[in-house]
């Protein structure tokens, strides 16, 4: 399949801490699906203007064999308010000719796996309850409806398909294929995935602590020129061995809690819903 659409011809847009990377995984194992080492690009977020963004998925595809599929994965593209416009800048870029992807999760769960994130990388510092109300983020992106909107308008219900992690989980291979069949590509063509590798995981979360380290791993130059050169399995293999493993916090919402995150998703979410 070749696509005459523009640079990219699909997108997995979130939601974050819902399963994204493990999607992503399962895909790049198609052999007529490209998508970039670099797991999440946030072009659409970084820039704002159509040549730049053209220009980003020139250098984030150049490697990408002819007539492959071309998408990626970036959970910011579904983080409004934060970051609003960006389905309106996709449509401009491929004339309203793209495949979407959104992967959901129980609100309540995602949520706590959300705090987790920002606890354990130290950008939270307070209980959750207090969170819940002082960080919106944590319930805005679980306001799924809302957040999935602007991509059905721009794109049609019919291009976006929405997905359950829950569901996934319970049929990686099944619901993989459905996926890479939305893509447009063929679902027997696609291996079966590994078990083993089930992103954000407890015994997978690692940690870099060396700011500068940090920084420089999630360096453009380090994903797009350093990453591709390294085989990924030896980038499994040396990230679970010399990377300290993230420490697991125990949460537990409280009834107040919970009837307050159900308000607040009930009371915002969008009129069409």
């Amino acid at each position: 399949m070749t696509s005459d659409k523009g640079p990219i011809d699909f997108l997995i847009v979130g939601a974050m801490k819902a399963g994204t990377t493990t999607l992503y995984r399962d895909l790049i194992t198609h052999p007529d699906i490209a998508m970039p080492e670099q797991k999440e690009p946030e072009t659409l977020v970084r820039f704002t203007s159509l040549d730049d963004i053209r220009r980003d998925y020139r250098d984030l595809f150049a490697n990408a064999p002819h007539g492959s599929i071309r998408g990626e994965a970036s959970t910011a593209y579904t983080k409004l308010p934060v970051y609003p416009g960006v389905a309106e800048r996709a449509r401009a870029l491929s004339n309203g000719k793209l495949r979407i992807v959104y992967i959901r999760r129980n609100p309540l769960e995602r949520i706590i796996s959300h705090y987790k994130h920002e606890r354990q990388h130290r950008r939270i510092d307070m209980p959750i309850s207090h969170a819940l109300r002082e960080v919106p983020e944590l319930i805005d992106f679980s306001r799924y409806d809302w957040q999935i909107a602007p991509w059905k308008a721009c794109f049609g219900e019919e291009n976006v398909l929405e997905i359950d992690l829950e569901v996934y989980a319970a049929d990686r291979a099944g619901m993989a294929k459905k996926v890479v069949a939305h893509l447009g590509a063929d679902p027997a063509r696609l291996p079966a995935p590994d078990s083993r590798l089930v992103a954000n995981s407890a015994r997978e979360m690692k940690r870099i602590d060396n700011p500068l380290l940090d920084r420089f791993v999630r360096s453009v130059f380090y994903q797009r020129s350093i990453k591709p050169a390294v085989p990924r399995p030896w980038r499994e293999a040396t990230r679970r061995t010399i990377l300290p493993s993230v420490p697991e916090i125990d949460i537990e919402l409280s009834d107040h809690d919970r009837a307050f995150i159900a308000s607040e998703l009930a009371r915002e979410k969008p009129a069409a819903a």
